[in-house]
């Protein structure tokens, strides 16, 4: 059933871009932050919180496929299966940002190239100059792939739907909550009407951010090892397995930097990235394009190993 169910999902993923556009996680973050504040208002912090905000939603999925799921000889279990794993990719389709980008370049649009960018990297995220841009594109395409495509598919192979969904929750938790910052008075000791400083919201540090933050690294830690393997044997092995075999193991405190840092490195290598091509912008944008191509390469060969898992009988 997961290959089934992974197979179409990809497929629909990549063809269209209808269901890319129906996700939303605004109310599920509501949600979320309901429970996390009752569980708080139970004396609940940090990690207990996190467990408790994580448990409800997993719970409510739980019974639902126990209910319904085996309708229809296990027909429904496998649409309702299909739909989660289709809401919990992304939430945007990396490769068709990527393309966006390079279509952009190759055009010589360069507002359009700027405005795909931002959408990858951030608002403050993308350099002016074209080459130093690609690297960033690049850099991203290769270590976004796991967060969004194929962390999802592991644990979804792993633990069914409810793997897909914790996955989703957990990334969606570790997000900085915000606080409003006082506005600043006048000089009079009163706020102004007109051109008043407005609150604005400012990031915090808590410890339910940080319990989040180590699980999505936990969580990351196994795929993003198997999504580096998959770049050497998709791409130029005798360079990126060495990546690998070095980044292996590491401190559980930087385990969410190193996960990143590994796929970085690794797809780079798999792609025999060179930095002294990489100044040029025509030849940064090929390897932008190089690297779109070795994870759609890495997803092949992922579908290509559950499949024969799935005929042997152990997935």
């Amino acid at each position: 059933m997961s290959l089934i169910t992974i197979l179409i999902a990809v497929v629909l993923e990549r063809l269209t871009n209808a269901i890319e556009n129906l996700r939303s996680f605004t109310w599920l973050t509501r949600v979320t932050g309901m429970i996390r504040a009752r569980a708080e208002g139970f004396g609940l912090g940090g990690t207990a919180a996190l467990v408790v905000t994580l448990a409800v939603p997993l719970v409510i999925v739980a019974v639902i496929f126990l209910l319904v799921g085996g309708m229809l000889a296990g027909i429904v279990g496998l649409l309702l299966g299909l739909i989660v794993l289709l809401f919990c990719l992304g939430p945007r389709d990396l490769n068709r940002q990527v393309d966006s980008y390079l279509e952009a370049g190759a055009m010589k649009d360069e507002d359009r190239e700027m405005k795909h960018a931002r959408e990858l990297l951030g608002e403050d995220n993308v350099p002016g100059d074209a080459a130093e841009r690609s690297s960033a594109v690049l850099q991203k395409a290769l270590s976004e792939s796991n967060p969004r495509l194929f962390a999802v598919l592991f644990w979804f192979v792993i633990l069914g739907p409810l793997g897909a969904v914790l996955y989703r929750l957990s990334h969606l938790l570790q997000a900085p909550a915000t606080e409003e910052k006082p506005a600043v008075a006048t000089a009079e000791g009163e706020q102004g009407n007109e051109g008043e400083d407005k609150p604005q919201a400012e990031p915090t540090e808590d410890g339910f951010r940080q319990a989040a933050v180590r699980l999505v690294a936990l969580l990351d830690w196994i795929p993003a090892r198997l999504v580096a393997l998959g770049y050497a044997l998709t791409g130029t092995f005798d360079r990126a397995f060495p990546v690998l075999r070095s980044n292996f193991t590491g401190p559980l405190a930087g385990m969410a930097e190193q996960n990143e840092r590994l796929l970085r490195d690794a797809g780079s290598e798999a792609v025999q990235l060179d930095d002294v091509d990489m100044k040029d912008p025509l030849e940064a944008r090929s390897a932008v394009e190089r690297a779109s191509n070795l994870v759609f390469r890495t997803l092949i060969a992922f579908v290509a190993v559950l499949a024969l898992l799935t005929i042997v009988g152990l997935a």
